[in-house]
Order: structure tokens, then C-alpha cells, then sequence
């Protein structure tokens, strides 16, 4: 598998970041745990990385795999994320203190109805940036089998935005490839 870099960054570390502003506020509640959104291209190492970590997210891939018996199925996209969305909402309504969200979560548009799902039930939410190199996802790709075309996946580089601070996050992970893989690809 291949290696990865992963470093975090909060809110006070971001360089980008506004600076907190003085205001009085009601007292912030406790969270009752955390949602990690996962981000990244197809093939960027999302998946491998929750494995690597022994971690079970609610996965696209895997809810395709149960429905259809395809993780490749792209016909049924709201019928998936409606009912991945539903299992997160169990999890959080269970009270579970971490959960794990693998898709690949391109926008901040993507993003938002995992972030207002997760804040609605008291969570915080957290990203899990794989920021790596649309070539490398396509050479890995082509050793996996599981060919996105590379036109697709050009057109869905195009779309990927980081993460921000703006969109709700509290915490942004980067996992970026290491040099030699990146230089290999």
C-alpha cells in the first residue's frame, strides 16, 4: 500500500483562517462526538487509508456493493447517499461518539448536508482531505482494475475544493502522497 503523509490542521493553525472574533454567544454545548468526512478523488487512498487505520466508515462503495452488488453501480446516486445519509443519522440518533463518511465528497455543496446532519445532532465535524495528484489516482486506477475514465476523472479534479474552516469543519486533516510516489507517477 502506498505511503501517505497525513498532517492536521485546526482552526488556530490555519494561516488562512480569520482570526476569532470577541462576542458574546450562549456557552457552546458539549459535543457528543465527531463525523469524519473523507475527501478525495477516486483512487486518492480513502478507502486504503481507513483500512490501513482498522477503521469501518459508512462507505459509497460498499452501500453500492450491498444494494446492487456492484461498487461500481453510478446509476442509483440519490438512492445511495439517501440511504447513507440515513445510516449516519442512525448512528448519530445511537449516540455513536465517531463515524466515518468515505465518499469522495468533491464540494462544499457535497459536504454541506453531512455537516448540517452531523451539527443538527450536536457533533462536531471534521475533514479528511486526501489532497493527491489526479495522475497518481489514475495510475492507481490502472493497477486496481477499477478504471474511472480518465475524461470523468479530469472533469471531477476540476470540481474537488478543499475543505475550509467556513464550511463548518473543525479540524482538516491533510494526507497527501509521499514524494517518491508522487515523482513515480
Amino acid at each position: 500500500m502506498p505511503a501517505t503523509d497525513a498532517s492536521a490542521v485546526t482552526p488556530a493553525a490555519a494561516a488562512d483562517s480569520p482570526p476569532a472574533h470577541a462576542s458574546v454567544a450562549a456557552p457552546a454545548r458539549a459535543s457528543k462526538g465527531t463525523v469524519v468526512l473523507a475527501i478525495g478523488l477516486p483512487g486518492s487512498g480513502k478507502s486504503s487509508w481507513f483500512k490501513r487505520h482498522n477503521i469501518h466508515p459508512l462507505s459509497s462503495d460498499l452501500l453500492r456493493e450491498l444494494l446492487f452488488d456492484d461498487a461500481q453501480e453510478q446509476r442509483f446516486q440519490d438512492l445511495v447517499f439517501s440511504n447513507l445519509r440515513s445510516m449516519l443519522k442512525a448512528r448519530l440518533i445511537a449516540r455513536r461518539p465517531l463515524n466515518y463518511v468515505d465518499a469522495t465528497n468533491l464540494t462544499p455543496h457535497d459536504r454541506n448536508s453531512w455537516i448540517k446532519l452531523a451539527k443538527d445532532y450536536g457533533y462536531d465535524v471534521q475533514g479528511l482531505f486526501f489532497d493527491v495528484p489526479v495522475e497518481v489516482c489514475m495510475e492507481r486506477h490502472q493497477r486496481r482494475g477499477r478504471v474511472v475514465p480518465e475524461d470523468i476523472m479530469r472533469k471531477m479534479a476540476g470540481k474537488l475544493k478543499a475543505p475550509t474552516f467556513d464550511e463548518g469543519f473543525s479540524k482538516i486533516t491533510v494526507v497527501r502522497v509521499k514524494q517518491k510516489e508522487a515523482a513515480a507517477g
